[in-house]
């Protein structure tokens, strides 16, 4: 492999971790991405994860 540059650390978060980052009801959360103030989460068999860096620009982008 010659990129010895991809980073594997990315963590994937589930609906409730990134509801407590947030500091977001249940319904609040789904209603932002329904929304489109969050993004829709990756779909891996019937789980759905967000990743922890995009949630880290979510915050930094609401921050401005």
């Amino acid at each position: 492999m010659e990129n010895n540059n991809i980073h594997l650390t990315d963590r994937l978060l589930k609906a409730e971790d990134v509801q407590d980052i947030l500091q977001l009801s249940r319904s609040g959360f789904y209603a932002a991405i329904r929304a489109g103030l969050l993004p829709k989460p990756i779909k891996i068999g019937k789980s759905a994860r967000w990743k922890a860096s995009v949630i880290s620009s979510v915050i930094a982008h609401w921050g401005s």
